[in-house]
């Protein structure tokens, strides 16, 4: 699989100065298989930028996270919607506030786009899974998981020919994550690093083990965590503390939060990575996801 960063902003868009080199676009990953087939991670308004490059129609499968409006509002602007012969498999969770279709229809409502998602040339096809319903797409095995976000929200793991990519944006911790740290790395009472007795949700880890590759929720620094609990959203640390005990060869911090500078990205990962805990675990490759950025697994 060959793995691109097209949008690893959250929340809003936020081009400038400050954010040309992690970027601005919110998510939007593209996975091209071994076979050259296309699957698309959430169409944050990357999908815009990503969409300007494809020529002709395409047929490809788009997994969504959840319909909080950074992860598709892109879709009215992907080109390839609106040429004859473009197939597109719209896949997401049940159980939100409104349809899969029916949230993408109504952000073409015309009251806020000038053309309806029925008017598109583009054949769509929207299915709505049930947690952990593993299915098949494009000759990859996907494993949905449920994140811990506000509304129904899904992860996906993709597997295809020994390799694993893990995609957890927009999850959050189920515990406070200094705990988190201090029973993982046996520093609280009656803890070990085996055992997290709860805290740390140990499905969420096992969905994660032996990823070739996971890009993983860090929106917070861990003081900013503080003021933001129940957001539905991850620090560096926690992110790093899932990837060492799922065991994963490579972590991308993402998500970035929209008042993070590039320079302030840098110093948050800088801090994470140069703590006592992660300093033992070298095997571990960690570094902020970055638009425009490639990995081949």
């Amino acid at each position: 699989m060959r793995i691109k960063f097209w949008g690893t902003r959250g929340t809003r868009p936020t081009p400038g100065g400050s954010t040309l080199h992690y970027g601005g676009n919110t998510p939007c990953v593209e996975v091209r298989t071994e076979s050259g087939a296309l699957i698309i991670l959430d169409s944050g308004s990357g999908i815009a930028e990503f969409g300007n490059t494809l020529d002709g129609p395409i047929d490809a499968h788009l997994l969504i996270s959840h319909t909080h409006w950074d992860h598709i509002q892109g879709f009215p602007f992907f080109a390839p919607n609106f040429r004859h012969g473009s197939k597109l498999k719209v896949i997401g969770p049940q159980g939100s506030m409104k349809s899969l279709q029916g949230a993408f229809a109504d952000q073409m409502d015309p009251a806020y786009f000038p053309v309806n998602l029925y008017e598109m040339p583009v054949e769509l096809e929207f299915v709505e899974m049930a947690p952990d319903e593993v299915f098949m797409a494009a000759g990859v095995k996907i494993v949905p998981h449920t994140m811990n976000h506000p509304i129904a929200t899904f992860g996906y793991r993709l597997e295809e020919n020994g390799h694993t990519f893990v995609f957890a944006t927009d999850s959050e911790s189920h515990g406070d994550p200094d705990a988190l740290a201090a029973r993982a790395s046996g520093k609280a009472p009656g803890s070990s690093p085996e055992t997290l007795e709860g805290l740390l949700h140990d499905q969420h880890v096992e969905w994660c083990r032996g990823a070739d590759l996971i890009v993983h929720d860090a929106q917070f620094s861990r003081q900013e965590y503080r003021h933001k609990v129940g957001w539905g959203h991850s620090t560096f640390d926690f992110a790093l503390l899932v990837a060492r005990q799922a065991e994963a060869r490579q972590l991308a911090f993402y998500h970035h939060d929209p008042i993070h500078s590039d320079h302030e990205i840098d110093a948050m990962v800088e801090e994470a990575l140069g703590s006592d805990l992660h300093r033992r675990h070298r095997g571990l490759i960690a570094f902020p996801a970055a638009e425009g950025q490639e990995i081949d697994l």
